[in-house]
């Protein structure tokens, strides 16, 4: 599962990386996202594209998919075929975190691109109510099997659209799921690179760029 990811891009760059028509509340980098906190989600109404902060989680959170959802699988549960067919969105990413596990220790592992920019990851979201007033807004990002480099830290990985994949997962709102469900694809190993970093993202309220930063003395080299 993916349960940590970053977006250490600046605002303008996001804006123009995936055509963003209207920002709808403040933005700020992030580098150490976990469920249930709030991040940088792209979705499409009326053709007009909006950055928004969501929810990481459908809610119940404990529920399965609630963070992750199986890619190929989600589609076929009636449960989900309303948001798969009307309320997809895209999770714009930096970089996603898997463990190395020794004895008692868990070295985290940032899986980032070789060319270190954003990424873009589909999910659908479910609008609650609330009882007060006002609505909570949540989504799950769509996963695959880990390739060969995430597979020893992780058995699964964030899914990814290449730009035609984006305009097809936002822009066809209509379309049922499986018509766009070529547009997913999974990341290949030769695309992407790791390193450790430091154990400040085993706490899950730290949010400092030190969470991306490697640790050059944990291995000879960056691991690619």
């Amino acid at each position: 599962m993916c349960q940590r990811f970053s977006l250490a891009a600046d605002l303008p760059e996001i804006t123009e990386r995936y055509r963003i028509d209207q920002v709808i509340g403040p933005y700020r980098p992030r580098y150490n996202v976990a469920p249930t906190q709030y991040a940088a989600v792209i979705v499409e109404e009326q053709r007009e594209r909006k950055l928004e902060s969501l929810r990481w989680g459908l809610m119940p959170y404990w529920s399965r998919d609630a963070v992750n959802a199986d890619g190929q699988g989600i589609g076929d549960r009636a449960i989900y075929r309303r948001m798969t067919n009307k309320q997809r969105c895209v999770i714009p990413i930096s970089g996603f975190f898997g463990w190395e596990t020794k004895g008692k220790a868990r070295q985290p592992i940032h899986f980032v691109l070789k060319g270190r920019g954003t990424f873009a990851v589909p999910g659908f979201y479910e609008v609650w109510p609330r009882v007060e007033g006002g609505d909570i807004r949540a989504y799950t990002m769509l996963t695959t099997l880990a390739n060969e480099l995430v597979g020893p830290y992780s058995d699964r990985m964030p899914a990814i659209l290449d730009d035609e994949g984006i305009d097809a997962w936002l822009s066809e709102s209509n379309m049922e799921y499986r018509g766009v469900f070529s547009s997913i694809r999974a990341m290949a190993p030769e695309e992407m690179m790791m390193y450790p970093v430091g154990a400040y993202v085993n706490e899950r309220e730290r949010e400092t760029p030190e969470c991306v930063e490697p640790i050059r003395n944990f291995y000879s080299a960056i691991r690619e």
